[in-house]
């Protein structure tokens, strides 16, 4: 269930969020080991938010990996380079908090369309 990640993320140094090596599950939440700045990889299908993690990675925070052998491979490479991952993890809870408020701000936006999109009530007296 959501959430239950948490506590393995506060301890990990880097992550790898599954469901996404394989094309039928879409990926599990890269936000959660963003949000506790570990340096993060995940697969090719991550369907359920793609939006996010092509931001993350585009933020230079995400390692996306193509198969199982690429994932070990980079595993290696961030497990034995500290400022690397270092790096990353800061660069993932940059992302974070840059975009935390994002729902208020959108739901902000959609009330004032709604306001102005709304009728206006006759002013004219009976």
């Amino acid at each position: 269930t959501l959430g239950e990640l948490m506590s393995a993320y506060a301890a990990a140094d880097l992550a790898f969020v599954g469901g996404s090596l394989v094309s039928d599950v879409g990926g599990h939440n890269l936000i959660e080991p963003a949000a506790l700045a570990v340096a993060t990889l995940t697969g090719p299908h991550g369907d359920n938010a793609p939006d996010i993690a092509r931001a993350l990675q585009a933020a230079g925070a995400l390692v996306i990996v193509s198969d199982a052998e690429r994932l070990v491979m980079a595993v290696r490479r961030l497990a034995t380079n500290v400022e690397e991952r270092a790096q990353r993890g800061e660069r993932s809870r940059a992302f974070v908090e840059e975009n935390r408020g994002t729902l208020e701000r959108l739901l902000a936006r959609l009330e004032l369309i709604m306001v102005e999109l709304r009728p206006q009530s006759s002013t004219a007296s009976r």
